[in-house]
């Protein structure tokens, strides 16, 4: 049995009116009550973890051995969780948290440090400052937290992943294992909006082997994840990048309004001072 089951302290997340379910087109919207519970990482869970770490590199996943990436995580039960609805079938969202310098030597772990710091070169600071804080023979260890979840989950899932990890990460010191982070490292994922550049007219020209972009709609910078936003605002370094790999533009919010989105990505690093005020203010901003 999970010890999520047994612990009193693992939450509940009774949600109402979150997860909505649509009929056929021109129906009103159904409401559907759901109970998410959290349970540990286990292998049967591996293929989901592993695609939606898929989904959180993006277009650059083949750049990292995310095989190797998903079996840490499962390696590794005490700490992290998994979300599903009844117990049962593949997890609709993950969060973990690895040891970058105890698995300094994994292959996917110097993929992602070698990924990481090539996207901060073109900022001399950022890339000075995540060489000292990666460095391989510093006693002060960084996490790298790893979590996504499907699109349609509710965002109210997040602060109270965020508040058991860090439980874990307490009880895993007290028994002298080696997760006393000094910094905590993220991946989010972000994205601007596109307009089109082929109007009406063009539609109804004849096809030509041009093929125009999208330009931006504005400089503004959106988060797949709401919480993102907050945790940024405590971070001591951020920087924003784009994919290595090609990337199209995604059409996905173009069935609601004339903007697609180009999705990019943003690195957070959140010193350990300031985790426990971090996680208030997300249970505080996102209550249930």
């Amino acid at each position: 049995m999970s010890k999520r089951k047994v612990s009193e302290r693992a939450p509940k997340l009774d949600k109402e009116n979150d997860m909505h379910i649509s009929g056929d087109e021109g129906d009103d919207m159904d409401v559907v009550d759901v109970d998410f519970d959290f349970f540990d990482p286990k292998e049967i869970d591996f293929h989901a973890i592993k695609n939606l770490l898929k989904q959180l590199f993006g277009a650059d996943h083949e750049l990292v051995n995310l095989s190797e990436l998903a079996d840490l995580i499962i390696g590794q039960p005490l700490l992290g969780s998994t979300v599903k609805v009844d117990g049962e079938g593949d997890p609709y969202a993950f969060m973990s948290i690895l040891n970058m310098q105890v698995h300094k030597d994994k292959e996917c772990m110097k993929q992602i440090k070698e990924y990481l710091l090539s996207k901060c070169k073109k900022n001399q600071a950022a890339f000075d400052q995540l060489s000292s804080i990666l460095k391989e023979d510093s006693d002060k260890h960084v996490g790298l937290l790893l979590t996504d979840r499907l699109v349609n989950m509710p965002p109210q899932i997040a602060p109270p992943m965020y508040k058991m990890l860090a439980e874990e990460i307490e009880w895993a010191v007290e028994d002298k294992e080696p997760y006393e982070f000094e910094y905590y490292l993220l991946l989010s994922k972000t994205y601007k909006e596109v307009a089109p550049t082929v109007d009406e007219e063009e539609m109804a020209a004849p096809v030509t082997h041009t093929k125009k972009k999208g330009k931006m709609a504005d400089s503004l910078l959106f988060y797949f994840h709401p919480e993102d936003e907050l945790i940024a605002r405590h971070a001591d370094l951020v920087q924003d990048f784009k994919f290595t790999q090609a990337t199209s533009v995604a059409d996905s919010k173009r069935a609601f309004q004339d903007y697609g989105i180009a999705p990019a990505r943003k690195l957070i690093v959140v010193h350990k001072s300031k985790m426990a005020n971090l996680i208030k203010n997300l249970e505080e901003a996102m209550s249930v």
